[in-house]
């Protein structure tokens, strides 16, 4: 049985969620080596990530003084 994913952003890394269903039907538990074979990609090309970093942006902001 075929099951669809979406690779997401977990810190520096790429990974996947897996379904409740497709863990359950396989018994699998933390911790479980799973082999990944015939991956297929699919759907849209990655989107682009921004290219501004907060830290440049925010680099020639000044603070309202006093208040």
């Amino acid at each position: 049985m075929a099951t669809t994913v979406k690779v997401r952003r977990w810190g520096n890394s790429l990974g996947v969620l897996l379904p409740t269903a497709f863990i359950a039907e396989r018994h699998m538990v933390e911790g479980t080596v799973v082999e990944i074979d015939g991956l297929t990609v699919v759907g849209d090309k990655p989107r682009r990530r921004s290219l501004y970093k907060l830290r440049d942006i925010l680099k020639y902001y000044t603070p309202p003084s006093g208040g």
